[in-house]
C-alpha cells in the first residue's frame, strides 16, 4: 500500500509562534504592573498594623497614668523642643511620681521623673486638652501617627480618645 504523498512534518508554523510572542509580551508587560502594586499593597498594610500598634500602645499607656494622676496638678502646654501646640502633659501621679507625656519631633516621650523613654517613633501629633471647661477631672487626647511607607507615601492613622477621667 502506497501513502499519497502527505509527511507530517514536526514545528510550529509562523502564525502560532506569532501569537505566543503577543500573550508572552502582553503578560510580560503586566507582570511587572502586579508586582509593584502586591509590594505597596505588602508595605501599606504592614505599616498601617504597625502604626496601629503603636498607636494602641500609646494611649493606653498615657491612658493608664492619667487615670492615677492627681487632677488638681495637670498642666497641659507646648514644650521647648520640637512638638506641637498643647502637646505636653505634666502631672502628679497618686505616689507622688512626677510624670509628663510630651511630642519631640515624631517621638512620644514619657518622662517619670526625669527618667525618659520612647513610647512611639511613629508620632506626627499629640494634643492634650479639657473637652469641658467646669471639669478639669476629663482630660482629651488626640493622636495622629504615621509611617513613611514606598515612594514617599505615608500611611497615616488618626485616633482620638475622647475623655479621659483621673480618679484622683
Amino acid at each position: 500500500m502506497k501513502t499519497l504523498g502527505l509527511r507530517r512534518r514536526g514545528g510550529y508554523t509562523l502564525s502560532e509562534l506569532m501569537i505566543v510572542v503577543a500573550i508572552l509580551g502582553a503578560l510580560s508587560s503586566v507582570g511587572p504592573i502586579l508586582l509593584l502594586n502586591l509590594n505597596n499593597f505588602y508595605l501599606t498594610t504592614t505599616a498601617r498594623s504597625e502604626v496601629q500598634r503603636d498607636a494602641r500602645v500609646a494611649l493606653d499607656n498615657i491612658n493608664r497614668f492619667l487615670r492615677q494622676g492627681v487632677a488638681s496638678s495637670i498642666t497641659i502646654d507646648t514644650p521647648a523642643s520640637n512638638g506641637g501646640p498643647y502637646s505636653r502633659i505634666r502631672f502628679l501621679h497618686v505616689d507622688n511620681r512626677a510624670i509628663q507625656f510630651y511630642q519631640n519631633g515624631n517621638r512620644l516621650i514619657r518622662s517619670i521623673n526625669g527618667n525618659e523613654s520612647t513610647i512611639s517613633g511613629n508620632l506626627l501629633y499629640v494634643a492634650f486638652s479639657y473637652p469641658r471647661s467646669d471639669d478639669p477631672s476629663i482630660v482629651s487626647v488626640s493622636m495622629t501617627m504615621g509611617k513613611n511607607v514606598q515612594l514617599g507615601q505615608r500611611k497615616v492613622l488618626e485616633l482620638t480618645i475622647q475623655k479621659v477621667r483621673i480618679m484622683n
